[in-house]
């Protein structure tokens, strides 16, 4: 059952960072699941959101991270930062697993094996030992309902992952999964969610704080 929010309970903020860059992102091979690190670059776009959040006027009171590697380390550095060196791992926050197909190209799984196509006309649908695009949605609202519930009227930084933010964000704000392209963000890059009894955006794939440090790694879905 997903966790509702109580319509009498503070607005809690979301901020939403994805992950530093990885040698993965800059092929277009889908990591999934699959651990990684961040790269020299992605390194340095985790120091600069990290710089970019303690210098603001959040009074960040929690950090919750995907357990993959990638994501932790960039939930780490931006906890170093802000003086919070302790990071909450959470696996609803993980990316979509897709079993025997991780270690593919985003092309290959587009026009190969037909995931995009599978997935629209069935959401019910999973790779072979993975997982189907209804669970790995599910799994990620309640985690964002979870961590709200538990926050009430702080701001909280979640670290997770492309398919996973813009998956959450089209289900909480649009109430509509097919909508995730939409949602995007590129590595590092600042999403503001107010979870109140209507989920609120306030800002998306925000990039000022990276500079050169930006390059755009999101899906391409032509």
């Amino acid at each position: 059952m997903t966790a509702m929010m109580n319509p009498n309970q503070i607005p809690t903020t979301l901020l939403l960072v994805r992950h530093g860059e990885t040698d993965a992102n800059v092929t277009g091979t889908w990591q999934g699941a699959t651990d990684s690190p961040l790269n020299e670059l992605g390194q340095a776009q985790a120091r600069a959101i990290a710089m970019r959040l303690q210098a603001s006027d959040y009074d960040i009171t929690a950090i919750y991270s995907s357990p993959l590697g990638r994501a932790r380390q960039t939930a780490q550095i931006i906890a170093d930062e802000v003086g919070l060196h302790t990071i909450a791992t959470d696996p609803n926050l993980a990316e979509y697993n897709l079993g025997e197909w991780e270690g593919l190209t985003y092309r290959e799984l587009r026009f190969d094996r037909k995931l995009w196509d599978k997935m629209a006309s069935d959401p019910h649908f999973a790779p072979p030992g993975g997982e189907s695009a209804v669970g790995f949605a599910m799994r990620l609202v309640e985690a964002c309902r979870t961590i709200a519930r538990n926050h009430p009227g702080e701001a909280v930084v979640i670290v997770s992952h492309g398919g996973a933010i813009a998956t959450a964000l089209s289900l909480l704000i649009e109430q509509d999964g097919s909508v995730w392209p939409k949602y995007q963000m590129d590595n590092c890059a600042l999403a503001e969610l107010v979870m109140d009894a209507t989920p609120r955006l306030t800002c998306l794939n925000d990039v000022s704080h990276l500079g050169d440090l930006h390059v755009s790694r999101t899906w391409n879905m032509a």
